[in-house]
């Protein structure tokens, strides 16, 4: 597309030319100004991306550029997230609202509204962003959908909801870290540590980048002796960085360490156990998946997709 809007380009400036100089001029003026509004945002995110992970400040001020020149839909999607995941709180609500009220395909609306739960959820507003997941999920979804529910089931304790759902998304998409992690932090709420284990070493294959899965693993190996293993977990965890949308703190990692290091298996997991105030039967157990040992690879998925 570009290959063909450079040589409409070509065809118009030599044209304007065989007119006179003047025209030409003016056509080549006319061309820069709209390549200067049409490209410019473009270039503005892709510099913001590329200096990210060295320098947040500097990408969102190359994002600040790009809004004043008119984002399209999914540059604004993109900056909504950056700004969430530096907790410029504030700013990306201002984003999302922009962003629900423009007039969007129905499945590209619900594709915002999934991430604007998990705005909620990382801006404290964990029931809003359960019922707003459990609207969006009749009519879609995806492995970000349900990493982000089956999480949340089992933040607020939810026993019956975060066994079932969980399976479910297990059964979706097993080879997604966030939810092979959702599946370790279950089992670990079940106090099932040999079951986590065999998820946490499932996860651990497909190389996380995000700190609680190293955080989960640790705990994991803590509690069921191997503190060697759980000091080399930790340790990852520690060099992954830390942002807003992050589950895990900074201190909840000191702690791990700490815990490990004295081999102290009373240690609670910052989840804890399910409180047993929910009532439920056996039933929801017993079809939990099992992690068998020997799996083929499948291909990986894409570890640039924001929402984890």
């Amino acid at each position: 597309m570009t290959f063909i809007l450079a040589i409409l380009a070509i065809y118009i400036v030599y044209n304007a030319f065989t007119v006179n100089v003047f025209v030409g001029i003016g056509a080549i003026l006319i061309l820069l100004i709209y390549a200067y509004f049409k490209w410019f945002s473009n270039f503005c995110i892709s510099r913001a991306k590329r200096v990210y992970a060295k320098d947040p400040e500097k990408a969102l001020s190359w994002f600040e550029r790009a809004e004043k020149h008119r984002m399209n839909i999914g540059q604004m999607e993109t900056y909504a997230f950056y700004l969430m995941r530096e907790g410029k709180v504030e700013k990306a609500e201002e984003i999302y609202a922009k962003l629900l009220k423009a007039g969007l395909k129905p499945e590209l609306r619900l594709k915002i509204r999934s991430e604007y739960a998990v705005f909620l959820s990382k801006t404290g507003r964990i029931d809003e962003a359960i019922a707003e997941l459990e609207d969006i999920t009749v009519h879609y979804t995806n492995t970000v959908t349900y990493g982000s529910l089956g999480y949340l089931y089992l933040l607020k304790d939810s026993v019956r909801k975060a066994v079932n759902y969980n399976k479910e998304a297990y059964d979706y998409n097993s080879d997604d870290p966030v939810i092979l992690d959702n599946m370790t932090q279950l089992y670990i709420k079940l106090g099932d540590y040999n079951q986590a284990k065999k998820y946490a070493d499932e996860m651990l294959d497909k190389k996380p980048y995000f700190a609680e899965a190293y955080y989960d693993s640790a705990y994991v190996y803590l509690m069921l002796g191997d503190t060697e293993r759980a000091s080399e977990l930790i340790e990852d965890a520690k060099c992954c960085r830390l942002t807003f949308m992050s589950t895990v703190k900074e201190e909840d990692i000191e702690k791990l360490e700490k815990a490990i290091d004295k081999n102290d298996k009373q240690f609670a997991h910052k989840l804890g156990k399910f409180s047993g105030e929910e009532e439920y039967s056996e039933e929801d157990f017993e079809n939990l998946p099992e992690i068998v040992e020997e799996k083929e690879e499948d291909e990986y998925y894409d570890e640039d997709d924001p929402f984890i």
